[in-house]
This record gives structure tokens, sequence and C-alpha cells, in this order.
């Protein structure tokens, strides 16, 4: 039986109603459960333990959008102990229309398909699990409509020296461009060891504002993707339930 951990960075509060109805498809697994909240939330913690009272909660400070708190979640565990890791977060609706791979992604939806894919119904959480036992080539799972490769990724608005040199400081050479946009995605535990090992500190990670859509959040978005396959791995894209 595989070893599950599943990482929930909650920074919108108000989505923690929708996100427990996606954890409820578990039910018939067993899994260990992982929350990374900015301090400001710490006053949700009450409600957060109330729900989920085993979950273990890392506070973090709020920088680098859901990628520096899922690195301070790496620094908290033993990827050995476990075989898979769910990565999820609070994403909130795109209130400006927006597409990507040709598909509409604005509002609920990109949101919407990501969870879908993963945890939409306790079938489909099963059935990623059958994958991730059967198909030992297989090393990370999401939407298909969120799985941006080859050219499809190098279109996009970010400097991709700045991602070669990310995976060089994680000692991995690009194989494939690819990435999940959105960075919602279930990833074998022993693939992220390289991040691990980078020790990236909260000094690494710009402010806010202005947003520099080549800082490290955006390059380390496309890092998830690509050390899949400098690895030898590849990434399999699901459809919605």
């Amino acid at each position: 039986m595989l070893k599950i951990a599943v990482c929930v960075h909650l920074y919108y509060v108000e989505m923690f109603q929708e996100i427990t109805f996606y954890l409820d498809n578990f039910c018939d697994i067993s899994y260990d459960l992982y929350f990374t909240i900015p301090q400001e939330n710490k006053v949700f913690l009450p409600v957060l333990k109330g729900r989920y009272p085993h979950a273990k909660v890392i506070v973090t400070d709020n920088v680098g959008f859901d990628i520096y708190p899922f690195l301070c979640f790496l620094k908290e565990i033993n990827l050995d102990y476990y075989d898979v890791v769910f990565k999820l977060h609070s994403k909130k609706d795109i209130p400006i229309e927006f597409s990507r791979n040709g598909v509409d992604l604005s509002g609920s939806k990109w949101r919407d398909y990501m969870f879908q894919a993963l945890m939409g119904s306790q079938q489909r959480v099963k059935y990623v699990m059958r994958i991730m036992e059967r198909h030992p080539h297989i090393g990370m799972v999401c939407a298909r409509e969120v799985l941006l490769r080859g050219s499809a990724m190098i279109a996009q608005d970010i400097d991709l020296i700045k991602v070669e040199a990310a995976m060089q400081e994680c000692k991995l050479l690009i194989r494939e461009w690819e990435y999940v946009a959105g960075s919602i995605f279930a990833v074998r535990s022993k693939l992220l060891k390289p991040l691990k090992n980078r020790n990236y500190l909260k000094a690494d990670f710009p402010p806010y504002f202005p947003r520099d859509w080549n800082g490290l959040p955006y390059c380390l978005e496309r890092v998830f993707g690509c050390l899949v396959s400098a690895q030898g791995m590849v990434i399999g894209g699901l459809p919605p339930v």
C-alpha cells in the first residue's frame, strides 16, 4: 500500500469548505494530512483543527505564494517515508478571460479542472493510486488541461534561462520542457528530493509587489514539472471526472 502525504496551502480560508469536499474523497485511503498557512491566518486554526484534528499545521511567512510554503513542508517531512505527495492549494477564481492549451480556464474552471482530475470522486482518488502503483514510469499526474509541454510552455512569459539555472541548482538538467500550470498535482515523493536538498530560504523569495513574472516562485513552478523528466519519468495528464 502506498504511503500518501497531502499538503494543502490555505491562504484563502474562504475556500476551506470546497477543499474539504475534495479531501473527503480520500475516505477509503490512508494518508497524512498537512496544512501550510500564513501567519495572518492563524486565527483560522480552531476551525481547521476542528475539522481535521490530526492534521499537521505548518505556519509560514507569507512569501512565495504557494511555492515557499510547500518548500517549508518538504523541510518538515521525511520523503523516504512517503511514496506520493499531493500538492494542493486554495486557488481563487480568475476574474478575467484566461486560457491555456486552447482551454478556457477563467472563473473557477482552472481550479475545478485541477481538483477534479485528482480528487473529483472517491473512484478518481483510487484511480490515481492505481496509476502510481502499476505504472512506475509515471512520476506525476495532474489535470490534462493545465499540462503545458514544449512550445506551449516555452511561449509563456518567463525567462527560461532562470528556470535552467534553478534546475542546475538542484543538480538536474532539463530533458523536457513541461510543467503544471497552477501547481496542483500528485508526484512521487522521491522526485522532490533535489528541491529539498537545495534548501531554499525565505530570503530567496522576492516581495509580491511589484510582481516579477520571472521571479523564483514562477521559475520553481516550472521546475516542479521539469524535474520529472530530468529523473527519467513522465507526467500523466488526466481528464476531469
